[in-house]
């Protein structure tokens, strides 16, 4: 049986928070203390790492248009679901 310690519950709370961290969501307070956190721990280094890495690349595709055919067949499909 394994005892969690306190950085185990440190990580946990961040891994709550990160998101929010990364958009800019928290307080500068919050913010200083995730970052001293992630600097001193390699585990939610990487964690934000890829997080962020994530964010960019969903929000690199949301700037990407659909080709026609697909919005011109989810545009039917939207409308004959709500004939139903």
């Amino acid at each position: 049986m394994s005892q969690t310690t306190d950085e185990d519950t440190r990580c946990r709370a961040l891994l709550l928070e990160l998101s929010k961290y990364l958009d800019g969501e928290l307080t500068p307070a919050r913010c200083r203390d995730i970052e001293q956190h992630i600097e001193s721990c390699t585990c939610c280094t990487a964690m934000a790492a890829r997080l962020r890495e994530t964010m960019d690349a969903c929000r690199a595709a949301r700037e990407q248009q659909l080709p026609a055919d697909v919005r011109e067949r989810a545009r039917a499909r939207i409308k004959a679901l709500l004939q139903e």
